[in-house]
């Protein structure tokens, strides 16, 4: 797990041992979870996978690309502490 911001400022966690074949188990999971409500449509790309998710105020984008592998990021700064919340859950899951 590597925390670190974007180029946006913006609080992003990465896993890069995750592949693209989890993206939509932990997603799921993640989801139920936190009781995440869908604020984008799903993306699927040759190389990329992403959509944005809302709870409250918090907008934060739950994504996988093949440079970073799993990713999740803080879009509005109110998401930066449930990004926390579900980066410390992601890392449990996946060991």
């Amino acid at each position: 797990m590597n925390k670190h911001r974007d180029c946006s400022n913006r609080l992003a966690y990465d896993f890069d041992k995750i592949s693209s074949k989890d993206y939509h188990k932990i997603t799921k999971s993640v989801v139920k979870e936190f009781k995440l409500i869908p604020h984008t449509e799903l993306i699927n790309g040759l190389d990329e996978t992403f959509q944005d998710f809302i709870l409250n105020q918090s907008i934060i984008g739950l994504e996988w690309d093949i440079w970073s592998g799993y990713i999740v990021n803080a879009k509005n700064p109110e998401a930066e502490l449930l990004v926390e919340k579900i980066a410390k859950y992601i890392s449990v899951l996946n060991t």
